[in-house]
């Protein structure tokens, strides 16, 4: 659906600005990455002001987008499996605080240091739809790993600060561990 929308937008785009096929082409993928985005983006927001989680939309749309971002991971081969999946690991993520924090200090040293591993072992992952170059690979790799280290300190200090900000590290925490997870699917 997103990508017949797209291709219908770029060819109406590209017929007034008198585009040639490879230019309505990448129009045609622009609008689609854009629509896909805005929808994940509709869904979450519905599902956090359902949920009542939208600290919890906050943590992970920052923690999910800055790992992701440059260390890859698994993507779905459609846009119906990725809203579905970047759904379901919002909702899992969100209620995590709520059933979890019996066993905070263990979920989140566990998920920290799950975390920060497997991103030093297998960050950057890449995916068929972006190969990286070897030099890529080393930059993006050094970024994954500040990354991992600086949420991770940020995880723990929500953790300190639990008085004033609720469970949402343990949101982050499980954040962190899904986005890490992705990336062991070849």
């Amino acid at each position: 659906m997103i990508s017949k929308v797209s291709v219908l937008l770029s060819e109406r785009i590209g017929g007034n600005l008198n585009s040639s096929d490879n230019e309505k082409a990448v129009y045609a993928y622009g609008i689609e990455v854009l629509l896909s985005l805005l929808t994940n983006l509709i869904i979450l927001s519905i599902l956090a002001y359902i949920m009542n989680k939208k600290w919890e939309l906050l943590i992970y749309l920052l923690f999910f987008t800055i790992l992701r971002s440059f260390t890859g991971g698994y993507h779905a081969k459609t846009h119906v499996g990725c809203i579905f999946i970047t759904s379901f690991v919002f909702v899992i993520s969100a209620m995590c605080g709520m059933y979890l924090d019996k066993y905070e200090k263990i979920f989140l040293a566990l998920g920290v240091i799950f975390s920060v591993f497997i991103v030093f072992w297998r960050a950057p992952s890449e995916s068929v739809n972006k190969p990286l170059s070897k030099s890529e690979r080393k930059k993006y790799r050094k970024i994954s790993r500040i990354l991992v280290i600086v949420l991770s300190i940020f995880t723990v200090s929500l953790y300190f600060l639990r008085e004033k900000t609720d469970n949402i590290y343990i949101t982050a925490t499980a954040v962190m561990v899904f986005e890490s997870a992705s990336m062991l699917k070849k």
